[in-house]
């Protein structure tokens, strides 16, 4: 058998296929390289993309088609959700995640000279240089890594900010450069192996190169997991409140005047959408408006609905939006927040230390949602909270952890709930 690859044409991208293969020597293979509208458009900026298509929508297609049999993909560059008919099969150890500051030789953070011109494809790595440096000053770039540094070393920018998995991928490790600190783009230096749904030909093959835990994962929240390993046993429901009550129609009397709404979460962001016809106003009615919003599950869903994110948190806490808008200038604002009744206090009391004018606006409740049957938690190998209401529904159904089981949250403020609940059972 001739396995058909299909991947980005770009040289980084082709030495990513060979890495994947190099684990498979007995496997022959012809790689189809394909130029992605990500490869084609050189002018769009990179920070509004978030987890869309547009490195992996041709090469996804080809693979739909029958054009090859798996694809190979940066990891970080995949949608979210994957399209419909493909599953990711395999998602390898991969290389050093950092981020990294590239300078001309000789060159440090502190002596490039003010003003400096950094190439950067992120607002998130922007906003780690001007805390480094504030004087100097991000530019977009686009191309592959290897155009970027071309572009580096004939002067266009002073430095250029990228991933250190691609300078190791480019053997080009003998450059000067600092790695950033802070946090890095998720996945960053993995790569992902996607085949169709039902090639269990292409699992059993990529399975020794999969790093992905093999055992049994039980998913608490909401969304149904991704993972064939993965049970979904949701523990909390959400339920909108009647919209025609007292402070629901306080808050949306004012909609033609907020500035800014900020939505912290995903099921916030349905039921305000849902609510606005009951007041006689349309989607046209938030144009205009800063919306902000914690996740991209939420920035999707919103603009999905035709509604124009302007900004998403980088950390996907209250914390996180706190963080970024602390240098924001809310003089002239007002300030609608659509919320759980379980919200936390902190982006409102914030607000209120700001003097800043909002609304707080308890669109939904969650509940525990009580199972028909329970399950035998001693047969996962993990068990993955999403919110500190999982946590509490957990200890409302089953009472106590069971022991050698591992306990997963997703979310410093989940975790944080979760530990506590555990150290209090101990």
């Amino acid at each position: 058998m001739v396995l058909t690859i299909g991947a980005r044409e770009s040289k980084l991208s082709q030495v990513q296929v060979a890495e994947v293969m190099s684990c498979l020597p007995e496997v022959e293979y012809q790689p189809l390289w394909i130029k992605t509208v990500g490869d084609r458009d050189l002018k769009t900026p990179l920070g509004p993309m978030g987890k869309t298509d547009f490195f992996t929508r041709e090469i996804d297609e080809a693979l739909l088609n029958g054009g090859c049999r798996v694809a190979v993909h940066s990891a970080k560059d995949l949608p979210d959700p994957l399209p419909k008919g493909l599953k990711m099969v395999a998602l390898t150890k991969g290389v050093d995640p950092s981020d990294v500051l590239v300078m001309p030789k000789g060159m440090t953070l502190e002596t490039l000279p003010k003003g400096a011109r950094i190439g950067s494809s992120s607002p998130r790595r922007d906003r780690v240089i001007h805390r480094l440096r504030p004087d100097l000053i991000c530019h977009s770039i686009r191309g592959g890594v290897d155009s970027r540094l071309t572009q580096l070393d004939r002067g266009d920018f002073d430095g250029l900010v990228c991933a250190e998995a691609a300078l190791i991928r480019l053997g080009e490790t003998a450059r000067n450069r600092i790695v950033l600190p802070g946090g890095n783009t998720p996945l960053q230096g993995r790569l992902a192996i996607l085949a169709r749904e039902g090639d269990q030909e292409m699992e059993t093959l990529f399975s020794s190169v999969d790093i992905r835990e093999k055992g049994k994962v039980l998913h608490l929240g909401l969304s149904v997991p991704h993972s064939p390993n993965g049970i979904h046993h949701p523990l909390i429901k959400t339920l909108p409140r009647p919209f025609k009550t007292f402070d629901i129609e306080r808050a949306f009397v004012d909609l033609p005047e907020y500035t800014h709404l900020i939505f912290t979460s995903k099921v916030g962001a349905a039921v305000f959408i849902d609510c606005i016809s009951c007041y006689g106003f349309s989607l046209d009615d938030l144009k205009g408006k800063e919306v902000i919003v914690v996740g991209q599950a939420t920035k999707r869903l919103l603009e999905e609905k035709g509604v124009r994110v302007s900004r998403v948190a980088e950390e996907e806490t209250q914390e996180g939006v706190i963080k970024m808008l602390s240098i924001e200038n809310f003089e002239e604002a007002y300030v609608l927040l659509p919320q759980s009744s379980l919200a936390r206090p902190h982006l409102a009391q914030w607000l209120g230390m700001r003097r800043v004018r909002y609304q707080q606006c308890t669109l939904y409740e969650t509940h525990t949602l009580v199972p028909k049957k329970k399950l035998d938690l001693t047969c996962f190998d993990k068990i993955v909270f999403t919110s500190p209401s999982t946590v509490d529904a957990f200890k409302k159904v089953y009472n106590s952890f069971p022991k050698g089981v591992k306990a997963e949250a997703v979310g410093p403020i989940t975790r944080r709930h979760l530990n506590l609940t555990l150290s209090q059972n101990d």
